[in-house]
C-alpha cells in the first residue's frame, strides 16, 4: 500500500497536535468506491449514547463541517435523506503517554578515584534515577460505511502527541489539515 496502505474529546483535540501526526489506511480493495456520490453521518442514522452526546457538543458541529468541505472537493455531497451511498463516521480518543529516559545509572550516590600523571582526582555524584516525562496522545478514527451492506470498507487513522494549551485557532487550522490528510486520497481507485 502506498500512502493508503481528538475538555472536548473530538477530532478538534488531536487537531491540537504537537507533533506531525502518522496516518494509517485500510479499506477494502474489492470494493468499487466509484458508485459513491453522496453521504450521510452515521449518528444521523444510528443513535446510540455517543451520538446524543456529540449533539450538544460544539466540536461535533466543527468536525462534520471540515470533514464535509473536504468530502466536497472530491464531488462527494452531503444527503438529507437516509438514501445515501456511504455513511461516514468518526471517534476520537486520548491517552496519557510516558517517555522515560534512563541515564546509565541506578538511583544513589555514585563516585569514583583517580590517580594519573598529573595528579589525584576524587569525583562524586548522584543519579535521582530515569526522568519520566508525561503527555496526551490522540487518535482519530475516520470510517466510511457502505450504506447497502452496513459494513465499514474504508478507514482513516491519524495519531500524534497533542500540544498543551492549543488555542481554539490552532485545533482549528489542525483541524482542516488532518482532514484533508486524511481525505486526500478518497475514494480509493481500485482495479476493475
Amino acid at each position: 500500500m502506498s500512502r493508503l496502505g481528538f475538555s472536548a474529546l473530538m477530532l478538534i483535540v488531536l487537531a491540537a497536535c504537537a507533533s506531525k501526526p502518522t496516518y494509517e489506511f485500510d479499506y477494502d480493495h474489492n470494493f468499487d468506491f466509484s458508485s459513491f456520490k453522496t453521504y450521510h453521518w452515521y449518528d444521523d442514522m444510528v443513535h446510540t449514547r455517543e451520538s446524543e452526546y456529540r449533539k450538544f457538543n460544539p466540536s461535533d458541529k466543527r468536525i462534520r463541517e471540515v470533514v464535509g468541505r473536504e468530502l466536497a472537493r472530491h464531488n462527494l455531497r452531503e444527503s438529507s435523506s437516509s438514501e445515501a451511498d456511504f455513511w461516514i463516521n468518526y471517534s476520537v480518543s486520548k491517552h496519557r503517554q510516558q517517555i522515560v529516559h534512563t541515564t546509565g545509572y541506578d538511583q544513589g550516590m555514585h563516585g569514583s578515584v583517580s590517580a594519573g600523571t598529573y595528579g589525584t582526582g576524587v569525583a562524586v555524584g548522584y543519579s535521582s534515577g530515569p526522568s519520566v516525562r508525561e503527555y496526551d496522545e490522540g487518535t482519530a478514527v475516520l470510517d466510511v460505511i457502505d450504506a447497502k451492506t452496513r459494513k465499514i470498507v474504508w478507514r482513516g487513522i491519524a495519531e500524534g502527541r497533542l500540544k498543551d494549551h492549543a488555542t481554539m485557532n490552532e485545533r482549528y487550522n489542525a483541524t482542516m489539515a488532518i482532514a484533508s490528510e486524511l481525505l486526500a486520497d478518497f475514494p480509493p481507485k481500485t482495479a476493475p
